[in-house]
């Protein structure tokens, strides 16, 4: 980059700088870096095939989003590598501008008019409610100053709060969003199976008031003759009360400018939060499914634990069983020569009858004495609830 400084000098400067600068920093950034305009700004990009962020791009910086980069394409032909840059004069203080410009209406800001026409219903809502309390003549709670207040008509700083909503509801809305009222005051956007709540508000903060002649008379002696309160200051501010990665993003009334010349980053951002949350919640989702398929994995293989338990438990017992049977039977032999074969009746049974009984008990207890197989059986037939203990 070369050139006089001077506030009435010409800046030469290649397409890669010009590149790189506007990829660095937002349009209004560069222009005054530039010490020029975004309208010129713009116009020279496309006269020299210089590629430009895309709408939204510095909202989606801020949010942490990713954003696609556009390639510096080669020069068209007849067109100078080289660019010239007019840096236009500074604006005069305050303190010096002539009568002739303290007489010029300042421009309005784009989307915004000097009263709301056709409100969005929202609007017109709130516009009839306050209507319909200033007639009542009766106090109503704040909830914004958390105190009872006495309606009064429309303020300046309530229509230029209803123009402002008005404006960017409509913008929104234009672009597929719904705007509607939630519980409790909330207020939503919503956008598919997305929505942010918002709130547009001035800023408040907490300054002390005399107290009036009915909280004198209940003072109570060396108390304090003051109290705290919320008051509105006059700056506007709207901001996105939803969660957001990287932070709730909010836009306010600054040096820089009034929220009403940031409409359309304020519509940008809130475009931008609706893809920001639903890649939070497809990455939330995907997060509950693959921990539902771990939980159902663990579940499995407890399953198969408890069932492998409960069938080698089986097996015990019926080895058990068959160590049970042998020396049963061997008791038995032992029994039966030991026994006079026309010995008495016991308990009205004779003795063979007795030792044909222990017989069959002990065949029963060993399943070895039967089919083998069905010891596989009875082993596969245990599940894992068999066994409660």
């Amino acid at each position: 980059m070369s050139g006089n400084p001077g506030a009435h000098a010409t800046i030469t400067i290649s397409r890669e700088e010009l590149y790189a600068l506007i990829w660095a920093a937002p349009l209004k950034k560069v222009a005054e870096q530039l010490g020029t305009t975004g309208t010129e700004l713009s116009r020279l990009w496309g006269q020299h095939n210089i590629a430009r962020p895309d709408n939204g791009h510095w909202t989606r910086v801020e949010l942490g989003m990713p954003v696609k980069v556009h390639a510096l394409e080669p020069a068209r032909s007849g067109i100078p590598d080289c660019i010239e840059i007019v840096r236009k004069p500074p604006r005069p203080p305050k303190a010096l501008a002539s009568e002739t410009d303290a007489q010029v209406k300042p421009e309005k800001a784009p989307g915004i008019g000097e009263r709301v026409t056709r409100p969005h219903p929202l609007v017109a809502e709130w516009i009839a409610i306050r209507e319909k309390e200033v007639r009542a003549r009766d106090t109503v709670y704040d909830h914004r100053l958390k105190r009872l207040v006495t309606p009064v008509p429309l303020t300046p700083a309530d229509r230029r709060r209803l123009l402002v909503a008005d404006a960017i509801f409509k913008a929104v809305e234009a672009r597929g969003v719904t705007v509607r009222k939630g519980e409790r005051f909330a207020l939503l956007m919503l956008q598919g199976a997305e929505q942010i709540e918002f709130q547009l508000r001035y800023r408040m903060k907490r300054g002390k008031r005399p107290l009036d002649a009915r909280e004198l008379r209940w003072r109570e002696p060396g108390a304090q003759d003051w109290r705290y309160e919320l008051y509105e200051t006059d700056s506007l501010v709207f901001e996105i009360k939803t969660w957001m990665p990287g932070g709730r993003p909010e836009w306010e009334d600054s040096r820089q400018g009034r929220i009403e010349e940031r409409l359309g980053e304020v519509v940008d951002g809130i475009l931008a939060a609706f893809p920001a949350l639903e890649a939070v919640r497809r990455q939330r989702e995907d997060d509950k499914r693959r921990h539902q398929e771990a939980e159902r994995e663990r579940y499995r293989r407890e399953e198969e634990r408890r069932l492998d338990k409960a069938r080698f438990r089986k097996l015990l017992e019926l080895a058990g069983n068959w160590r049970e049977a042998e020396a049963a039977r061997a008791f038995l032999a032992v029994l039966r020569d030991a026994l006079p074969i026309d010995g008495e009746a016991v308990g009205g049974v004779e003795t063979v009858e007795w030792l044909a009984w222990a017989e069959r008990r002990i065949e029963a207890h060993d399943r070895l004495a039967g089919d083998p197989r069905s010891v596989l059986e009875e082993i596969a037939s245990v599940t894992g609830g068999t066994y409660r203990d």
